[in-house]
């Protein structure tokens, strides 16, 4: 019996080390679905995020894993912390999803999703805005334009 208790101690402690992304969710102006990608494109490009992935059929705009490291973390503690961004806009509604992947690598463990920091939540926070920012432009321009 002390035996199972422990197995079951020990899966519970392992599962709760699990993180899930973080959404943020927001309206955007109605936009052709290649203004809409190619806005985002170029607002995470400005970041410095390197894109993966680009649907326009989809309105879906994914990064690739850009490093987080500091040079104290992974030179002293041997740290490696990095994130990924997720785009995707629902041309139903013109809701746009923001999503941040983060994750973290102790030595030669493997990567595993970490929690975000207050700093990755307000870039995340300010990349929802900015694109919808931006959507408000390209409708307003798309309405002079006719």
């Amino acid at each position: 019996m002390k035996c199972v208790v422990i197995f079951i101690f020990f899966g519970f402690a392992l599962g709760c080390d699990v993180v899930d992304p973080t959404t943020l969710t927001g309206a955007v102006e109605k936009i052709a679905p290649e203004a809409f990608v190619n806005a985002t494109v170029t607002l995470l490009t400005e970041e410095g995020y390197t894109i993966a992935t680009v649907d326009h059929v989809a309105g879906l705009v994914t990064t690739d894993w850009r490093d987080e490291s500091s040079f104290a973390s992974q030179a002293f503690l041997n740290i490696s912390r990095r994130t990924r961004i997720s785009v995707v806009i629902d041309f139903q509604s013109y809701q746009v999803n923001v999503q941040m992947t983060k994750q973290k690598k102790d030595g030669e463990d493997p990567w595993r999703n970490d929690g975000l920091s207050n700093d990755d939540r307000n870039r995340m926070q300010s990349i929802l805005r900015r694109i919808q920012d931006r959507a408000r432009a390209v409708a307003r321009r798309e309405t002079s334009a006719t």
